[in-house]
């Protein structure tokens, strides 16, 4: 399961900072707080604003770079039901890190070559500041 989470917190040099992350590999509600709360162990003022289930099916990659920014894409599947002669249509979302929309939309249209029916119907940069 992926969320989606909000979090505020005063930072060591007295700034308030406002962020939002991904958290992936997490069962529950409580076992996300579990997270966010050890991650930010030690910031001031600490409160989790919001925690939503995210609509993104999966993660495509991973990163190590802090240059990468986390990129979201809107994908179609069509499939063709033999039985009622109708084509389907399926969207789901897809998160994954990248540096540049030119490498964003190099590493998605790569992704869609796997052998399915997918379309790009749609990319954007999220807010999201990094994933747990």
């Amino acid at each position: 399961m992926i969320y989606e989470v909000t979090v505020s917190y005063t930072n060591s040099e007295g700034k308030f900072k406002k962020e939002s992350y991904i958290i992936e590999n997490a069962l529950t509600f409580t076992d996300v707080e579990t997270i966010l709360y050890r991650e930010f162990d030690g910031e001031h003022n600490f409160e989790v604003l919001a925690i939503k289930r995210s609509n993104a099916k999966e993660i495509a990659n991973k990163s190590d770079r802090d240059a990468d920014s986390i990129w979201v894409a809107e994908l179609a599947y069509t499939s063709y039901d033999e039985r009622t002669e109708a084509e389907k249509t399926t969207k789901y979302k897809v998160f994954f890190f990248s540096e540049t929309y030119d490498s964003a939309n190099a590493f998605i249209s790569e992704y869609v070559k796997q052998g399915y029916d997918l379309g790009l119907v749609g990319l954007k940069l999220t807010r999201f500041k990094g994933m747990f």
